[in-house]
């Protein structure tokens, strides 16, 4: 197996905000945002539902941190921080019962959003390292192209609970299996037509991510799989 030398300290930032730690396998990352979307595509809606859900996001996050090569320091202050926040989710969860429908998915969303911060820092560095592409950069592509789908999902009901109507054309409230389920689909321009955005505001959301998706297919993986080739070529 191939050992990574550590690199020196950037000049004027602590040892424990360097990437020093060896790189670890962004496929662990990608398996584990496939394992909570199949949870939450899967999982009857309800607290205990969400809070796994949050659970499993914090758990990507910390995954992404170690792939990346984050110091061990920064690794075990966030398991730290996301521990306190799954925390406080399950006293809110379980513990407040007028607690308004929109805090999960927010708390959901901040946690989607802060992942491919730490996934592109993992590919910088490996271009950086390797000065090529590997199947770690298609794995960090496909992570990031997933992650897109379970933030517009967590987008979708939110906005169903701030704006307290039905997001869905049929007019009854969506789960987290149907915001989930129409995301990917919209995503990946499937468009099965059984569920359909019911607002302006929607129809807008699921066109935007129709065509973030079909761009990011056509440039960013097409680029990054056609230099894995050339490069074996």
């Amino acid at each position: 197996m191939r050992q990574e030398s550590r690199k020196p300290a950037a000049h004027g930032l602590p040892d424990a905000l360097q990437l020093t730690e060896p790189r670890g396998s962004f496929g662990v990352v990608l398996v584990a945002i496939v394992a909570a979307m199949i949870f939450q595509l899967a999982a009857e809606n309800g607290d205990l539902s969400r809070f796994i859900a949050i659970v499993l996001q914090g758990t990507v996050i910390v995954l992404a941190l170690r792939a990346a090569g984050f110091h061990r320091h920064i690794v075990h202050v966030a398991m730290a921080l996301l521990g306190g926040l799954a925390v406080v989710a399950a006293v809110a969860l379980f513990g407040i019962s007028d607690l308004a429908p929109a805090a999960p998915r927010v708390l959901t969303l901040v946690l989607v959003l802060l992942t491919p911060a730490a996934i592109v820092v993992g590919v910088i560095r490996e271009l950086r390292e390797d000065r090529r592409v590997t199947v770690q950069t298609i794995f960090c592509g496909l992570s990031l192209y997933l992650l897109v789908g379970l933030a517009f999902a967590v987008l979708f009901g939110a906005v169903e609970d701030i704006n307290g109507e039905p997001f869905f054309a049929h007019g009854q409230p969506g789960t987290t299996n149907d915001f989930l389920y129409f995301s990917l689909a919209t995503l990946t321009t499937v468009g099965y037509g059984d569920l359909t955005a019911a607002t302006d505001l929607g129809r807008a959301m699921s066109v935007t991510e129709a065509l973030i998706g079909q761009f990011y297919l056509v440039t960013v993986l097409a680029v990054i799989v056609a230099n894995v080739s050339r490069r074996r070529t």
